[in-house]
């Protein structure tokens, strides 16, 4: 089975379809060359984590949605020995364990978490590059006062 190229993320945006050569993390999305090479030079992206789509596809293909035991689709998850389970797994082997959830909704909080997460770096990026910006503008001042 092939597995169908990622897109670059951007490229999409221009309404131009290219395929991507690198995933970013933190932006959670593919990036063909040319895109690449401007966001590893963008100041608020040159610290992203990267790497090669080869790598993010083979690590894509790992999660398995399918009960290895069961053969039907993991949809909850036991927060006590922190896996996701089939139906028949609750029923079977998790009984006794409490909090059981929607994958889904574990799924969520944990994209929402690392959202707010990512912003919250973003929000200190911005601030340190204000307070060096209010640094160089005093500094400038200083010498036009000399």
């Amino acid at each position: 089975m092939a597995s169908k190229p990622i897109p670059c993320g951007p490229c999409i945006e221009g309404k131009v379809n290219t395929k991507a050569d690198i995933w970013c993390y933190n932006c959670d999305e593919g990036l063909c060359s040319s895109c690449s090479g401007h966001h590893r030079r963008s100041k608020g992206t040159r610290d992203h984590k990267i790497i090669d789509i080869k790598s993010y596809k083979l690590s894509v293909q790992v999660i398995e949605t399918q009960c290895d035991k069961h053969g039907q689709r993991l949809n909850l998850y036991c927060p006590s020995h922190l896996m996701p389970c089939c139906d028949q797994c609750i029923s079977k082997s998790h009984s006794k364990c409490t909090g059981i959830k929607s994958l889904a909704s574990v799924v969520e909080k944990t994209k929402i978490k690392k959202s707010k997460e990512s912003v919250e770096k973003e929000i200190n990026s911005i601030l340190q590059l204000l307070g060096k910006i209010v640094n160089n503008k005093s500094q400038n001042i200083k010498r036009g006062e000399q």
